[in-house]
């Protein structure tokens, strides 16, 4: 792909500039910093792409869009083995939301925030009446915050997990971000992935684990309530950040520079990014719609500059 880009390629088409070429040399050095042996399954996640694969011996055997992190909470780049996939999950709010969602609300005594997404707190696994915390001089951190599983549970009917330092997993989402998958540039929410077709997703890795069938994995997508199925093969997650490809024709497929990786590369690559541009703003924005249908007691506007507007901020969040 690089001799090619280098000379004219295909006859009459447009020689490759030279940020096409440095984006190439960019990319192949993301490859030197996989794994040698990527696993006889595994799972691609490509953020630039915005699409998640599933290869089984050197094949693709699915494909499916996703929605990743914005510039702000960037999806991160890492390898992790799969170990659990839990079928109508409670979801735990993770640490950026605890303090940047939580925090104000509750150290301002709007306890509300809570009832709104209907969110219970618990210490060593005993349950707390939030109203009776100093929330200001406490350790937020030592507390959990947890919402049931069920129809306005923000991770959907699944979650996918691998474990890893940045407390990064894949998942489903709530049926009105649904829309958000028919975009092109899909960014929204915190690190975490969400995958359009979860119930197929789930359903051809436990085929590759377990040689389970539709129907099986069918049961627990309907009937499960926080029901936990472990991956026994290896199955590694490639979270990965390549902007140029290869494909089966031979030919190279480039994606946009998101989260600016590209530019700050080529920056200690070639002593410049003369032709990076920075990375687009963040322009995914859930409307009051959705945090309305995410808010299980009642509708909640859209996060604003006002703090006074709590229980939207995190509506705005819960694509995570």
């Amino acid at each position: 792909a690089l001799l090619k880009a280098r000379g004219n390629g295909e006859e009459g088409a447009k020689p490759a500039s030279d940020k096409d070429i440095k984006r190439l040399v960019i990319n192949m050095e993301r490859w030197r910093w996989m794994p040698e042996d990527l696993g006889q399954v595994y799972v691609w996640n490509n953020s630039p792409e915005f699409m998640l694969y599933v290869f089984k011996d050197g094949k693709r055997i699915y494909a499916d869009k996703t929605l990743v992190g914005t510039s702000a909470y960037a999806t991160p780049v890492f390898t992790a083995d799969l170990k659990t996939i839990v079928f109508n999950p409670d979801w735990v709010a993770p640490p950026t939301v605890v303090t940047e969602n939580l925090l104000p609300a509750l150290a301002s005594g709007k306890y509300s925030i809570l009832k709104v997404h209907g969110l219970s707190v618990s210490l060593n696994g005993r349950a707390v009446d939030p109203s009776r915390v100093s929330w200001s001089r406490s350790n937020i951190l030592g507390y959990t915050f947890s919402q049931r599983g069920g129809p306005t549970n923000v991770l959907g009917k699944a979650k996918f997990l691998y474990p890893n330092p940045h407390t990064v997993y894949m998942h489903d989402t709530l049926p009105v971000r649904k829309k958000y998958f028919q975009k092109s540039q899909r960014m929204i929410g915190h690190e975490c992935v969400r995958m359009e077709k979860p119930d197929k997703f789930a359903s051809v890795l436990l085929a590759a684990d377990k040689g389970w069938g539709a129907d099986k994995v069918k049961s627990l997508w309907d009937g499960g309530i926080n029901s936990s199925v472990s991956i026994e093969r290896k199955i590694p997650v490639h979270m990965v950040y390549f902007t140029a490809v290869v494909g089966d024709d031979g030919k190279v497929a480039a994606f946009g520079d998101v989260y600016g990786l590209d530019r700050k590369l080529a920056a200690v690559m070639f002593g410049n990014s003369s032709g990076f541009t920075e990375p687009p703003p963040d322009t995914t924005v859930p409307d009051a719609e959705e945090t309305t249908a995410s808010s299980p007691s009642g509708p909640a506007k859209r996060a604003t500059v006002s703090n006074n507007d709590i229980a939207g901020s995190l509506g705005g969040f819960a694509g995570d």
